[in-house]
């Protein structure tokens, strides 16, 4: 996480991190401003509302050549990847998914999208990454001037298109930290759009030692810097289904850093039942600094579906689970080469069928050179 961590397609983070622009406010957002949230997030994601204030907007060439390319991108990626995607998981994770159990995805930073497409039934969504949450543009403010200038930096972001399925998280802390505003919130806000979900509200909540979720209101700045700690609450509506939960926590997952915040284990100890996804982890778990994350993800995961990144597989006792492997185990990638695990090539090695995979995955952007590792707890 610490170097090069998360996440998703370099195209729409491009298109995303223009979405951050000039004026900004600082008030909690609420479910009194649902409506006018989730008219902010279609808007940005390319999807006309029709509705005051975004209409006049949408009629203009420049926004219209925003979403043609919006549209553009997305198409590509759900022809390559999430269609593909959701066809395996709806055969491969058919089990995992049955109940509506909590998604945890460490290291995952803002990407909600790939775990929205693996595991699309979720009842609540816990992604953790090192960058903050940040704000919104106070766009009620926004001058013709101010929205020329947004938009043209969006359209200018298409200019590089890095075909990734990952976030590299140093990339996105130097465009997160422009002078024009900072934060992956609207990163979250545009891909909760284009999966067809409606914003219900955003709330910032305090994590306490014991678990549980207090409201900001009654939140006291703790004598020992902490102990309490925040995280973004997204409340959203499925296309079926009631509302659903979206955390997102700008958290070090060191093991430093979860000795200092126990309120954070406890959280995910309450919900009893995880599906659990690592991508593109860097490897982080290998290391000792964090085997706190680790334990919690063998502890705490009924299901856990990882790249070789994640887990090491000498930490799945064959006792307690069941492992299943898709595409291919390639040596990782050169700035990692040293995360080669010689069992989980013996792995592959030795199982006779290894179903293939038909979509780039990690860090390795060719499907015949991916891997997917499934593990299931024995109960």
């Amino acid at each position: 996480m610490k170097s090069k961590a998360k996440l998703v397609s370099s195209l729409l983070l491009g298109l995303l991190m223009s979405c951050q622009v000039l004026a900004y406010k600082h008030e909690e957002t609420s479910q009194a401003s649902s409506t006018g949230y989730d008219q902010f997030a279609h808007f940005i994601a390319g999807q006309p509302t029709g509705r005051s204030p975004w209409a006049t907007l949408e009629q203009t060439p420049l926004w219209e050549e925003h979403a043609r390319r919006c549209n553009q991108a997305w198409l590509r990626l759900e022809r390559n990847q999430l269609s593909r995607i959701r066809t395996w998981s709806s055969v491969e994770l058919k089990e995992a998914t049955a109940e509506a159990r909590t998604v945890f995805y460490p290291f995952g930073g803002p990407d909600f999208l790939y775990a929205q497409a693996f595991f699309p039934n979720a009842s609540d969504y816990i992604l953790v990454g090192l960058e903050p949450a940040g704000v919104l543009p106070d766009w009620q403010n926004f001058s013709e001037e101010n929205w020329t200038d947004y938009l043209t930096r969006l359209l200018k972001s298409l200019e590089e298109v890095l075909n990734l399925t990952f976030f590299k998280t140093d990339d996105m802390k130097q465009d997160l930290e422009q002078k024009e505003g900072s934060g992956i919130l609207p990163i979250l806000l545009f891909f909760l759009a284009r999966t067809g979900h409606e914003i219900v509200s955003i709330d910032r909540v305090y994590i306490l030692p014991n678990g549980d979720v207090g409201a900001s209101e009654n939140f006291r700045k703790p004598r020992r810097p902490g102990i309490h700690f925040m995280a973004r609450r997204i409340s959203f509506q499925a296309p079926a289904g009631g509302p659903r939960y979206l955390y997102y926590f700008p958290l070090d997952l060191s093991n430093y850093s979860l000795q200092r915040r126990p309120g954070f284990a406890a959280f995910l100890k309450k919900r009893q039942s995880l599906n659990s996804f690592v991508k593109a982890a860097s490897y982080l778990m290998f290391r000792p600094a964090f085997s706190d994350v680790r334990s919690l993800l063998v502890n705490e995961s009924d299901y856990l579906l990882q790249d070789d990144s994640g887990v090491p597989i000498e930490y799945f006792e064959a006792s307690k689970w069941r492992l299943r492997f898709y595409g291919r185990y390639d040596k990782p990638i050169q700035l990692f080469e040293e995360r080669h695990q010689p069992a989980l090539d013996q792995y592959y090695r030795q199982t006779q069928h290894v179903p293939s995979l038909s979509f780039g995955f990690g860090y390795r952007l060719q499907p015949d050179r991916s891997n997917l590792i499934l593990a299931k707890r024995v109960k």
